[in-house]
Parts: C-alpha cells; structure tokens; sequence
C-alpha cells in the first residue's frame, strides 16, 4: 500500500514539473508574440480607467493542471492563449460564468462551454478583469 502511494506521489511530482516547464516556456513565448501582435500595448490600456468598456480580457484555456484536486485555484494553473477583450458587463450578463481566483492584480473568471453543465471543460474561456 505505501509503495502505490509513493508512485502516486512520485507521478504527481513529475506531471507537476513538466507542467511547470511547459507554461514557463510557453508563457514566454506567448508574450513576446504579444509584444508583435499589439495584444500587450492593448493589456496595459485595458487598465487605464477610460478603456473600462474593454477591460475584460477572454483566454481561451488550453491547459490546467493542479498538484492536488480540491486546492483553490490560481492564475499559475492555466495554460490560455488570448481571444478578445469584453466589456466588464459580459460577467454580469451570463450566468454560466464563476468566480475562479482572485490576485492582487485580477479577478478570473470561467466560462462554461454550455449552460448548465456543472463540470469545467479545456474548451472554456476565462475573463481577466
């Protein structure tokens, strides 16, 4: 019994790690071609006051991972690509949208890919305010 939760532990550890690798690396990548593309000029004015109405940005989630089920959520545990910018509005206007985790710089929020299933799909996107 101790040895299969040794390779459970051992497995998480492993999965944890490369999990890490793979966003440090794409997270990289992804904002150097945010500086090309424009996206990064329009995060910074995304959190100047007059550019309110569009401050929300979706991300389209690729990955997530946690080290344990049931821990409380963070930004970290996402892998997303960006998809648009929303008006703060969109939260309040959907139903099908939950509070995932807040930081000291946003609040991330998730949005089922249909309305009324309960579980999270890899196919949602998240609001950052």
């Amino acid at each position: 019994m101790a040895l299969f939760w040794l390779v459970v532990i051992l497995r998480s550890i492993v999965t944890t790690a490369l999990y890490k690798l793979l966003r440090l690396v794409f997270t990289t990548v992804q904002r150097i071609y945010w500086q090309l593309n424009g996206t990064a000029r329009k995060l910074r004015e995304a959190r100047m006051p007059h550019n309110y109405e569009r401050s929300a940005q979706v991300l389209d989630v690729v990955l997530m991972h946690q080290l344990f089920r049931g821990q409380p959520t963070r930004i970290d545990d996402f892998v997303c690509t960006h998809n648009r910018f929303e008006h703060p509005q969109y939260i309040i206007d959907n139903d099908n949208i939950t509070l995932m985790t807040i930081n000291d710089h946003d609040a991330v929020f998730c949005e089922r890919a249909e309305k009324g299933i309960a579980a999270l799909h890899g196919s949602n996107n998240c609001q950052q305010l």
